[in-house]
Order: C-alpha cells, then sequence, then structure tokens
C-alpha cells in the first residue's frame, strides 16, 4: 500500500512538470504524462433505505505513456498508471455488501456460515461491515508492441473485453448510474460492462482494424489482483470469497460510417471465461461465463448508446442492460440514462436513471449536475430507492 501510494504521488507530482516537455525523453522516444481529477458530491441526496449515502468522493488518476516508432513503422512503448480513490465505503470498487439488505434480509433467510458473493459482480448480502477509506492501486504496468500484424500487449491492463465495449453513456464521468467508478448512494448495481479479469497481468492481443472489424484475445493466469473497479482480492469474515484462475477472453468491435446517412455505428461482442474457486477450504470447483453486447449509434449532435451482459456469476445467474441518450444544445452536453439488473444469486433487482448536463468551464475543468436515482427491489421485502442532485467536477492534465 506504501509502495504503492507513492508511485502515484511521484506521478502526479512529475505530471505538471513533464507536460511541458513532452516532445522527447531521449533521441526518438516521446513521452506524454496525463492526470486526472474528479471530485463528486451529493448534497441533498436520499438515503438508501437504512444505508447512509455519501456526500463527498473522489478519484485521481495518473499515467505516463513512452513510446518510439521504429524504422520499420512498428511502434513500442511502455504505459504506466495508477489511482487514488474514495469511493463508499461498504461499496468501493462496485463490490461488496449492499448495505441495507445485509446479514441475509434481501435473501428472507436465517444467515448461513458463509454468504455468496458474485464471482463477476463482487455483491454479497453477508458477512461482515466494510469500512474502506482512501484506497490506492497501480492499474496500469505494460510494455507493448504494435505492428502491421496489429498489437501484443504484456503486463497489467485490462482485458480486452472492456477494451472494446461500446454501449450506454454519460456525460458524468466517474459517477454514472450504470458502471461506476463512484457511487454516493451504496446500492448501485448495474454493470455491463465485462472486466472479469480486472488490471491483472495478462498477455492481449489484437488485430489491425481491417474495413472497420477489429478483434482480439487476452489472458491472465490470475485475477484476484485488487483494482478500484474491480476488487476480487478483498477477503471478508463471513463470506465464500471466490478466487479466478485461468481468466481467457475474446471480443470484436466494428465500427462503420455510413456516407448516406452520416450516421457512424459502432459495436462490440465479448466473451469471457474464468475458472473458479470458492470458500476458505476450494472445495467449490467450477466456472464463471460472461457474455456481453453494446452498440453506439451517432449522428451530428445526437448519440445513442445500448448494451447488455449475463453472467452465471458462478452461483446465480446475473443480467444487465442499460439504454442511454446523448445531444449537444444550448452549448451543453446532456444525457438521459437507463439501466437495470437482475440478480439471481442474491435474489434482487435493480433499476437506475439519470438526466444530466455538462459543460468545459474552462481549458482544464469540466463540471457536471444531474439528478440520480438507485432503486432496489429484493425479492422478499420492501423496495429501497436513493434519489437526489449529484454534482461532479473533473480537473483533466
Amino acid at each position: 500500500m506504501l509502495r504503492t501510494s507513492l508511485i502515484l504521488a511521484i506521478l502526479l507530482s512529475a505530471a505538471p512538470l513533464m507536460s511541458a516537455q513532452t516532445a522527447t525523453l531521449f533521441d526518438d522516444w516521446e513521452v506524454e504524462p496525463r492526470a486526472e481529477a474528479v471530485l463528486v458530491l451529493a448534497p441533498g441526496r436520499d438515503d438508501a433505505g437504512d444505508g447512509d449515502r455519501e456526500v463527498f468522493l473522489t478519484d485521481v488518476r495518473a499515467s505516463l505513456k513512452i513510446d518510439r516508432v521504429l524504422d520499420n513503422g512498428a511502434e513500442i512503448g511502455v504505459r504506466i498508471g495508477g489511482r487514488f480513490q474514495r469511493d463508499h465505503p461498504q461499496r468501493a470498487g462496485f463490490s461488496g455488501q449492499i448495505p441495507d439488505l445485509a446479514a441475509g434480509g434481501g435473501l428472507g433467510q436465517p444467515v448461513t456460515a458463509l454468504a455468496p458473493r458474485g464471482a463477476f459482480t463482487g455483491l454479497t448480502l453477508g458477512g461482515a461491515p466494510e469500512d474502506s477509506d482512501l484506497r490506492a492501486a497501480l492499474e496500469t504496468a505494460f510494455v507493448y508492441l504494435d505492428g502491421g500484424y496489429g498489437e501484443l500487449l504484456l503486463g497489467r491492463d485490462i482485458g480486452v473485453a472492456r477494451r472494446f465495449h461500446e454501449g450506454a453513456e454519460s456525460v458524468f464521468r466517474r459517477h454514472g448510474v450504470v458502471n461506476p467508478s463512484l457511487d454516493t448512494s451504496g446500492v448501485a448495481t448495474v454493470l455491463t460492462r465485462s472486466d472479469l479479469s480486472g488490471p491483472a497481468a495478462k498477455i492481449s492481443y489484437t488485430t489491425p482494424r481491417i474495413l472497420g472489424v477489429k478483434l482480439g484475445v487476452s489472458y491472465a493466469p490470475e485475477a484476484n489482483v485488487r483494482g478500484l473497479d474491480r476488487d476480487p482480492r478483498r477477503e471478508v469474515a463471513g463470506v465464500a470469497e471466490p478466487e479466478l484462475e485461468n481468466v481467457t477472453e475474446a471480443a470484436f468491435n466494428v465500427t462503420r460510417r455510413l456516407p448516406k446517412s452520416g450516421l457512424r455505428v459502432s459495436a462490440y461482442g465479448a466473451y469471457a471465461r474464468a475458472d473458479v474457486e470458492i470458500g476458505p477450504l476450494s472445495q467449490d470447483n467450477g466456472t464463471v461465463e460472461v457474455w456481453s453486447t453494446g452498440t453506439r449509434i451517432e449522428h451530428d449532435a445526437l448519440s445513442f448508446g445500448a448494451d447488455w451482459l449475463t453472467t452465471d456469476n458462478a452461483g446465480g445467474r446475473y443480467k444487465a442492460w442499460s439504454l442511454s441518450l446523448g445531444a449537444e444544445k444550448f452549448g451543453l452536453d446532456w444525457s438521459a440514462t437507463y439501466g437495470r439488473s437482475d440478480d439471481d444469486l442474491l435474489n434482487i433487482t435493480g433499476r437506475s436513471g439519470s438526466i444530466a448536463a455538462s459543460k468545459q468551464i474552462f481549458e482544464h475543468i469540466r463540471l457536471g449536475l444531474g439528478v440520480q436515482t438507485q432503486i432496489l427491489a429484493p425479492q422478499i421485502g420492501g423496495t429501497i430507492r436513493s434519489t437526489g442532485p449529484v454534482i461532479e467536477m473533473s480537473l483533466t492534465l
């Protein structure tokens, strides 16, 4: 933890200084540092049942890109990146315990010795209460070769299923109601982005884009690596923790512009699979599979996005889908997003909605404002709702 925090601090402090000299570090090598800090405020938002909503959350990212073009036209390079984050203390990284339904309440049955946790979602209703504070992680550290036959990548990075994703989008950079990196409500459940391997070390290969089509595969031997958007490494008393190995991902992405109509259409499809061991004695061996697809259609200042995901979640089917509309009007970027999830392992249905607008108010600062709602409907018990305003400010360097 201390080592990771030190590396991130160095990257963040160096970014402004290095941005003034991004041309070359050594002869023929180009260096490009980047940093982004996002602050989220949710004043006046409703608590989700007995679970407290958070008023203030933050996400800080820093990365360094070093590359060189060889004489034969191939590009070689290195990427290093990490993050600081303060998310909802019980739902850090989306996975975690849903506060109001903990202790078996949402299941309508007594608490068992070990509560199940979704191998893909990371959600659980049981176990000891979690209370995460500021977290940090080195999520990107890889080398790559990009040439005429495609790109080969080795090291820590997301897999091709997440890299190729197309679908619903929001003007909020981190606090969307679908696939949120930050969640003030603590009850977000809609996850349509396939990220089974997270930032685990892997090898990936992607083909060149030919006639708009790109293919890719990834393989990660061990996936129990802590990331800030996915954390399968957490160990909580009272929970049967799944461990993932041999994660394989395959995906395609296609994008085409239709000249007559002016439409740009993008779509993707992905499959991911991993071996799973569950519980302290690894007595339950099996697999988890994830299927996902999505599309994005753009025309002038309008856009439409949709995506869908299903997984056996190593214990019970989880399904999620989302839709979004986007527009540029009155000097603002607008988005309306809706999503739904059905979790058979935990017996809960989740619905999410958002209407928001954002504007670039200075060269490096963007401000977003909207209203969001998160709704949970357990199979047994009353509906839980958290609704209210959200303010998101991002600083990009």
